[in-house]
C-alpha cells in the first residue's frame, strides 16, 4: 500500500505541468490540442488523489507499531548509522577522514558479520575501545555519538504529534 502510495504521488506530482503546458501552448481560443489530455488529466488527477487518501487511510487505521521489535531493529542497526557521526566528530578532531572512514568501515563489515552469524552488534563496543580513534575521542563521546536514540532526532515528537492528530480526527 505504501508503494502505491509512492508511485501515485509521483503520478500526481506531474500532473500540473500537464495543465501549464495546456495553458502555455493554447494558441488559440477555440483550439482542440488540449482537448484529449484535458479529459483525462483532471478526472485522474482527482482520481488519483481520492486513491491516496482512501489508501492513507487504510494503512493508518490498520496501523500496529510492534515496540519490541522497533528496539531489536534500532539496537541491531542503529550504530551503523550513527558512524557518520563519529567519522564527522573525528574529522573535527584532526583525524585524517579516509584513513578513519576506513576504519570505521572495517569495523562496520565485522560487525555485520557479527550480525549474520546471530550475535549482537558489537560495532560500539569495537568503535569505542579502538585506540586509534580514541587517540581524538573520549570513550564518553563515542558512547554518546553511537546513542542511536539520540540519532532520530526529532522524529518521535513529530510521530507522536502525527499520531495523536490522527487519533482525534478517527475517534
Amino acid at each position: 500500500k505504501a508503494e502505491k502510495i509512492n508511485s501515485l504521488s509521483r503520478l500526481l506530482a506531474q500532473m500540473p505541468r500537464v495543465a501549464w503546458d495546456n495553458a502555455a501552448n493554447s494558441l488559440l481560443e477555440r483550439t482542440l490540442d488540449d482537448s484529449a489530455n484535458r479529459r483525462t488529466s483532471l478526472a485522474e488527477t482527482f482520481l488519483i488523489c481520492s486513491e491516496l487518501l482512501e489508501t492513507t487511510r487504510k494503512i493508518l487505521s490498520d496501523l500496529q507499531v510492534n515496540q519490541e521489535v522497533i528496539k531489536r531493529n534500532m539496537d541491531t542497526y542503529g550504530p551503523f548509522a550513527a558512524t557518520e557521526r563519529v567519522l564527522m566528530a573525528l574529522g573535527k578532531a584532526g583525524a585524517n577522514r579516509q584513513d578513519m572512514h576506513e576504519l570505521i568501515r572495517s569495523h562496520s563489515l565485522k560487525a555485520w558479520d557479527a550480525i549474520r552469524s546471530g550475535i549482537e552488534n558489537p560495532l560500539i563496543e569495537n568503535i569505542s575501545s579502538d585506540s586509534t580513534i580514541l587517540g581524538y575521542i573520549p570513550k564518553e563521546e563515542i558512547l554518546n555519538l553511537m546513542n542511536a536514540q539520540d540519532y532520530v532526532g526529532f522524529a518521535p515528537q513529530r510521530a507522536l504529534e502525527l499520531a495523536e492528530k490522527i487519533y482525534k480526527e478517527f475517534k
